[in-house]
C-alpha cells in the first residue's frame, strides 16, 4: 500500500463502522476525505473513492434521516387515531408492526452499504477509479 492509498484506507473503515458509532466516523471520514480532495495530491483513482465515500454518506444520511421519521410519523398517527378516534385493534397491531418494517428495511441499506464498501475497497486494491454502481443509490 503506497503512502496516497493509505488515508482513503483509514476513510473506508470509518465509514465502514458509521452505523456502528451513530455517524461519529462517518463524519470523521468525510472531513478527512474534503481535506484531501481540497489539498488534491492524491490522483484521480483515490480522488474518486473520496468523492464516492462523501457521497455514500450523505446519501445514507438522508435515507436514515427520512426513514426515521416516516416510521415515527406513521407509528405515531395511527396510535393518536387508534386512542383518541377510532378504537381498531387493527390499526393497533399496524401501528406497532411500522417499526419492524422499518427496522428491516435499515437492516438492508446497511448490508447493501456495507456491500458497497467492500466493492470499493476491492477496485482500491486492484487500483481502479471507483465505479458507481446503478440503480438505488443507498
Amino acid at each position: 500500500m503506497n503512502k496516497p492509498h493509505k488515508g482513503i484506507w483509514v476513510a473506508y473503515i470509518l465509514s465502514c463502522f458509521t452505523p456502528f458509532t451513530c455517524l461519529i466516523s462517518g463524519v470523521i471520514a468525510i472531513v478527512y476525505a474534503g481535506y484531501r480532495l481540497d489539498k488534491n495530491e492524491d490522483g484521480e483513482v483515490v480522488n474518486s473513492h473520496y468523492y464516492g465515500l462523501i457521497r455514500t454518506f450523505f446519501l445514507n444520511l438522508t435515507f436514515f434521516v427520512v426513514l426515521i421519521v416516516t416510521v415515527a410519523t406513521a407509528n405515531g398517527v395511527l396510535v393518536g387515531v387508534s386512542d383518541y378516534w377510532y378504537k381498531s385493534t387493527m390499526l393497533d397491531k399496524i401501528a406497532y408492526a411500522i417499526p419492524y418494517v422499518g427496522m428491516c428495511f435499515a437492516f438492508a441499506a446497511i448490508i447493501l452499504w456495507f456491500v458497497r464498501m467492500y466493492r470499493g475497497m476491492k477496485q482500491l486494491k486492484n487500483n481502479q477509479p471507483l465505479n458507481i454502481t446503478t440503480g438505488p443509490n443507498l
